[in-house]
């Protein structure tokens, strides 16, 4: 049971998303979470819990289209039943508001924005066409704002990343949600009458321009000063893994787009640790 619910919550997004939550308040703070380290650790919690029960949910609603694209899933191939899946799900939602109300009013009511639209985005976007994939990429970038209504932001040139950064992210989780749904259009194409096969070829090569352009801007926090050596290096290796990924099917294109954000995170958080404020 274990194992089928990890899969269910895809635990590979879920927990490097919240985890990178962290990061984010460490740039906010200054290199320090002294003060603000146990409300830290409750909104990583919250954010854990409201991205889990996300795609714990967007599995409930895309089974029948997930028995075409992804039968070995645990819902589609029956190793966990649905009334299972939606009680989980539910008790995630709860979970993540209660961990969110121990964070002060402001990001309480932002959790539960959040989790309004990541139902809204579940249980309604195959009919929302590129807004769709706009949304995604917009509650991928929530995670910045959100910082800021946990704590007030220490005055230090690092901050600013934080206004570099989601516009990076943005254009990357929107390149990455693009190339998603190209992968996916065979099972989409069971269900929808539209012209997919021409969608899958316009968000493949728009996907394509966006990912490489977008890594591009990995590279302000370097030479304005924001960051050192290590996030340089990070930097590098995100935009040559943006670069290999135009060469590549969608579902390959994926995993090296997934590979290019951890490494961003991974690279700022050792960066700031190195070098201090």
């Amino acid at each position: 049971m274990t194992s089928r619910i990890l899969r269910l919550i895809r635990l590979y997004y879920s927990l490097p998303l919240a985890g990178g939550f962290i990061v984010i308040m460490l740039y906010l703070r200054g290199g320090s979470l002294e003060g603000v380290l146990e409300k830290t650790l409750l909104a990583f919690a919250s954010l854990f819990c409201i991205i889990s029960a996300a795609y714990c949910l967007n599995d409930i609603c895309d089974r029948r289209i997930d028995a075409v694209n992804k039968p070995s899933r645990v819902l589609p191939s029956g190793s966990l039943n649905v009334k299972t899946a939606i009680i989980f799900c539910a008790g995630l939602f709860a979970a993540g508001l209660a961990f969110a109300f121990f964070c002060g009013a402001a990001f309480s009511i932002a959790a539960a924005g959040l989790s309004g639209l990541l139902i809204l985005y579940d249980t309604k976007s195959k009919s929302a066409g590129v807004f769709k994939v706009l949304l995604a990429a917009g509650l991928t970038t929530s995670l910045y704002p959100l910082a800021f209504t946990l704590a007030e932001p220490v005055h230090t040139p690092r901050l600013a990343v934080l206004y570099i950064h989601p516009v990076w992210l943005f254009f990357s989780s929107l390149g990455y949600e693009l190339l998603k749904d190209a992968r996916d259009v065979k099972g989409d194409s069971t269900f929808s009458s539209a012209d997919l096969q021409y969608r899958e070829k316009k968000y493949t090569r728009a996907a394509r321009f966006i990912i490489p352009a977008a890594s591009l801007i990995t590279l302000i926090p370097y030479f304005a000063g924001m960051c050192r050596e290590v996030y340089l290096a990070s930097a590098a290796g995100a935009i040559l893994l943006a670069i290999a990924s135009t060469g590549r099917k969608p579902s390959a294109a994926i995993r090296l787009v997934y590979c290019e954000v951890f490494l961003i995170t991974a690279g700022s958080l050792a960066d700031i640790i190195i070098f201090g404020p």
